[in-house]
């Protein structure tokens, strides 16, 4: 099966394409440098939290681990590369 990628452009951009997904789970990736791929699965934990804000459930493929991010969080390098990936146009959703 042939895979099709889109570039996550935005954090509005990452959440249209959840919610075009019927809300449910996108396979994402971080292209790194030298041509690998740092896989992560993303749901929405809570699409509207009591701020107004999605939290976002991402799986790490490379070990397995869970987080639980805020908006703000997926854009602090302290928690995930996410965001900083986004910014770069280094954060690609892959069709299935």
């Amino acid at each position: 099966m042939e895979k099709e990628f889109t570039q996550v452009k935005s954090l509005e951009h990452l959440k249209q394409l959840i919610d075009e997904n019927d809300g449910g789970t996108l396979e994402c990736f971080i292209e790194l440098n030298g041509g690998g791929r740092s896989w992560k699965t993303i749901t929405f934990a809570d699409k509207n939290d009591k701020n107004g804000n999605a939290k976002f459930e991402i799986l790490n493929e490379i070990d397995e681990s869970r987080q639980v991010l805020t908006e703000k969080n997926l854009f602090n390098t302290k928690h995930t590369n996410i965001g900083d990936a986004i910014n770069k146009g280094a954060f690609y959703f892959a069709w299935c």
